[in-house]
């Protein structure tokens, strides 16, 4: 992303917005443009993007989840293909569109804020960005430039919102593996052109202006912004939504913060070697609110959490069975983080080796992932530092508390159990051997005590049939009596221990299969 966007979109946002008490009803507006500034002579040398439509339509499927969520975006036929029926939702990101929608969005928010609401705005923006001497730093709409008054004194300011999320991936630049701005034939032939510096530098503070808005802003080496291929979509836009549908929640809260995805993503492009290839990314909370909410796992309708120790996965990929690249990741055996993937829905998870399909149910392990060897794949020249780097490096609390103390950032409360240990499961083998073995010895003094009582009251009954005597007959009826029923009541006890000690004795499982090593021609399922 190029450092005119990063200076465009910060000094847009010079005024806050008043705060409310109340709720949170959540909206997003979703803007992505292949198309290259026609309107602007100056930045001919700008080619057609290719995924920044299927950006915004990821951005649109996880907001619409738990937010009111307007798309603006001309999806191609690749596109339409691969979501059908999300176009008859979508509208030109024009700027006619851009300001009927911030009015309609304004109107509700304006009724939130009478009910003593707290409404919550998320702005999406995939595309080019660009300056020039005629218009100054822009976003590039379809029909005309999204400039900085525009998106300050029409969208900003006329938005009554307690918080606001701006999310920005945009350059006028081509790169290596298929960077933002390059022709996609050949992916290693994609040219570089060099983004002219505009704006003031983010180190003056502009930040600092406002207090309800945090941002999220895509740059790299050289001033580009990646789309990629492998992942048909923008690499930071992947990178950020994987970590939005919660790779990235270290602590294991379901919410995701503006640190945890800092890090997740910096931990992803930490062993990536060629620095063309790695998005930097600034993310700013509101100043306000230091530990805001990004996304809460708990409010997305419509999907179903995938947990459980994937430290041995290494570097994993989720994919739907319409071939989306759902998310990638890397998590260490610290980490806690629990993935929200769509319900209803096939999906599967690779690895660099092996694949395999996860079941079904609400709540699924990653250990129930039966995997088998998977298919050679072909790889290109230049993205393999994509590949070979990518989400190598695992991400945990440790990597987390380490990246946040580098930052001077104020990171995420780890609550109690500490990390690695699992949330409340039914007792293990151990602790089930140990209940059944009390049980046992309850069964066995039962069982004894039903044979001492058994004995007495058969010497009860002797007594009763040896004497003449009334009273000495009575007495010893009683004494039958009180022994017969405690005799009954532990030969009861007996039984229900003995039951329940056989229903809770661990039974002989299947051997765990060993940690996963190919072997050539090797057929193998094996389960983590």
């Amino acid at each position: 992303m190029a450092r005119a966007a990063a200076a465009l979109v910060l000094a847009m946002l010079a005024a806050p917005a008043a705060l409310a008490a109340g709720g949170a009803p959540s909206y997003a507006l979703v803007v992505g443009n292949n198309d290259p500034p026609a309107f602007d002579s100056a930045q001919a040398h700008l080619q057609r993007l290719r995924f920044a439509d299927d950006d915004a339509v990821r951005y649109h499927q996880l907001f619409s989840r738990f937010a009111e969520t307007r798309l603006l975006a001309v999806l191609d036929d690749a596109t339409q293909r691969r979501y059908p029926g999300v176009a008859r939702h979508s509208e030109p990101p024009t700027l006619a569109r851009l300001r009927q929608a911030v009015a309609a969005l304004a109107a509700k928010m304006t009724r939130d804020r009478a009910a003593g609401a707290r409404p919550v705005f998320y702005f999406v923006f995939s595309g080019h960005g660009a300056r020039s001497t005629r218009h100054g730093s822009y976003l590039a709409l379809q029909d005309a430039p999204l400039t900085r008054k525009v998106l300050h004194d029409e969208l900003v300011a006329r938005l009554p919102a307690s918080r606001i999320h701006l999310i920005v991936d945009a350059c006028h630049a081509g790169g290596v593996v298929g960077a933002r701005g390059g022709f996609f034939g050949r992916e290693e032939e994609a040219r570089t052109v060099p983004l002219p510096a505009a704006g003031r530098p983010l180190e003056e503070g502009l930040l600092e202006r406002f207090a309800h808005v945090g941002v999220i802003l895509s740059a790299s080496e050289g001033n580009q912004s990646h789309e990629w291929s492998e992942v048909e979509a923008g690499v930071f836009t992947h990178e950020l939504l994987s970590g939005l549908l919660g790779a990235a929640d270290v602590n294991g809260d379901q919410r995701i913060e503006y640190t945890e995805i800092q890090a997740f993503i910096a931990a992803a492009n930490r062993s990536v070697a060629d620095p063309r290839a790695v998005p930097r990314i600034l993310a700013r909370p509101p100043r306000i609110e230091r530990n805001a909410e990004l996304v809460s796992l708990r409010r997305l309708s419509g999907t179903r959490l995938l947990r459980g120790d994937a430290s041995r996965l290494g570097h994993f990929t989720i994919e739907l069975a319409n071939g989306q690249r759902y998310l990638d990741a890397h998590l260490g055996s610290d980490s806690r983080a629990m993935l929200a993937i769509p319900a209803g829905e096939h999906s599967f998870l690779r690895t660099r080796r092996f694949e395999g399909s996860i079941p079904a149910g609400v709540e699924v392990r990653f250990e129930a992932i039966a995997l088998g060897p998977l298919s050679a794949r072909a790889r290109g020249s230049l993205e393999e530092a994509l590949r070979r780097g990518l989400f190598k490096v695992a991400y945990g609390r440790r990597y987390y508390e380490g990246f946040v103390d580098s930052v001077g950032a104020l990171g995420v409360d780890f609550a109690e159990p500490k990390p690695g240990a699992e949330p409340a499961r039914s007792p293990g083998p151990a602790r089930r051997r140990t209940a059944a073995l009390s049980l046992l010895i309850t069964a066995a003094a039962s069982a004894t005590a039903t044979a001492v009582l058994g004995g007495l009251a058969a010497g009860a009954a002797s007594d009763v049939a040896a004497t003449d005597l009334e009273r000495s007959a009575r007495e010893a009826h009683d004494r039958y009596r009180r022994f017969a029923i405690a005799s009954v009541a532990t030969a009861a006890t007996s039984a229900a221990a003995g039951l329940l000690a056989w229903w809770l004795w661990p039974r002989a499982a299947p051997r765990p299969a060993p940690s996963p090593k190919l072997h050539a021609g090797a057929g193998i399922s094996l389960r983590f």
